[in-house]
């Protein structure tokens, strides 16, 4: 089937060259050979270092900075490749989840995540899921912090359909991330060049023109669209006016297209709704079986967060945790997971056990929901349940 891109009267992309550019990107590792796979599994690291390892630490580095993420923020990346920008994001702890056409584009991304042997902090692992899937298929709704599409975009077609879908994976306020080459001048070499990779590898390789790339992601539901240049470079303070001007060159034409966007709140959502916030309420009342009670609970993700639910205490994953109140603490009973992760607005019900023995003489227990390792929601200004216990305890 041709993947034939649906060209804009406006000419703000390179246009294809009508190659069957879906079929060629999912063979994209077989036809580049086997020593430019081992640059895949390699990149963006060279020797000596060249100009894509200087260029990708500082765009790298820019993501980690502009969308200021923290620990197992849900992350994801859009085209991933071989899952150089993953690695680098799963090192930082964040939650990866990385999509590309590709299936051997993918293997080999999963194999640099399984090659990390080591946690990337106390207690913290190097996470990272990766699914073969055309992006117009992507399957997740109001699940990602973010969305960095590096070095990718151009590789799409129907690109406004194609952020629509994107901007659906996102929490209510999330951001997206692109970093994109710009068009070059007609006839120039760099659009010669272009060509002639579509022409050798039948990819498609389109970029954009700057003005048209805000449009189209205006006109796909993100706000806030800002056009950023990047100026980190060592400047020579012996030629102050020749670094300015380059400086301010820059700022007017930056060679590479960085734009960040905003995810709407959505209809009905303050700016004041917190990231995490836990709504528990109860459906019933306790029920005695024996050594424990049971107390049946709905449990609503009222906050803009995703909730990744899990097994144990793995690191950054939401658990309900009973608690006996004392003196202004807490002392704390066995979690009990949730049946399946939450997206802002959804429920579940859970039936939180607590044991006899450990409840004793308490006249009540808080519910909280928990980021395991990381914290208690009520430290975020959500109010926990808090429900008497049957006299006879």
């Amino acid at each position: 089937m041709k993947w034939l891109r649906k060209d804009r009267p406006s000419g703000g992309r390179l246009p294809s060259l009508g190659q069957d550019y879906g079929e060629a990107h999912q063979r994209y590792v077989e036809r580049i050979g086997p020593d430019a796979e081992q640059w895949l599994r390699t990149k963006p690291f060279s020797a000596p270092p060249g100009h894509e390892l200087l260029e990708c630490l500082r765009t790298f580095s820019h993501i980690v900075g502009r969308l200021g993420l923290g620990l197992r923020a849900q992350v994801l990346d859009v085209g991933c490749g071989p899952g150089w920008l993953s690695e680098f994001l799963a090192r930082c702890g964040y939650s990866v989840t990385g999509v590309d056409v590709s299936e051997d584009m993918v293997r080999i991304a999963r194999e640099r995540i399984a090659a990390i042997e080591e946690p990337v902090g106390a207690g913290i692992d190097a996470l990272a899921e990766f699914h073969a899937m055309p992006v117009l298929k992507l399957p997740w709704t109001a699940r990602f912090d973010a969305a960095i599409l590096y070095d990718a975009m151009h590789h799409f077609d129907d690109e406004v359909e194609t952020l629509r879908v994107i901007r659906r994976t996102l929490v209510p306020g999330g951001r997206i991330f692109i970093h994109e080459g710009v068009r070059p001048e007609p006839d120039s070499q760099g659009e010669q060049e272009l060509i002639a990779e579509m022409e050798q590898y039948g990819t498609l390789e389109s970029p954009f023109d700057p003005a048209y790339l805000v449009d189209v992601v205006g006109e796909a539901g993100f706000t806030q669209v800002t056009r950023f240049a990047a100026v980190d470079d060592l400047l020579d303070v012996s030629a102050e006016e020749d670094e300015l001007r380059r400086v301010e060159t820059l700022m007017k034409f930056p060679p590479m297209n960085t734009v960040i966007a905003f995810n709407p709140l959505g209809a009905g959502t303050e700016d004041s709704v917190a990231e995490f916030a836990a709504l528990i309420e109860t459906t019933g009342s306790w029920i005695e079986d024996g050594d424990h009670l049971t107390l049946r609970v709905t449990v609503t993700n009222a906050g803009r967060a995703f909730w990744p639910a899990g097994l144990g205490t793995a690191y950054g994953i939401v658990t309900l945790g009973p608690y006996v109140p004392a003196n202004g603490g807490r002392v704390e009973l066995p979690r009990q997971g949730l049946p399946r992760s939450l997206s802002p607005g959804e429920s579940v019900e859970v039936d939180v056990h607590v044991a006899r023995s450990v409840i004793e003489g308490a006249p009540e227990i808080g519910i909280d929901a928990v980021r395991e390792g990381i914290s208690w929601f009520a430290d975020y200004g959500s109010s926990p349940l808090v429900v008497a216990l049957p006299d006879d305890t």
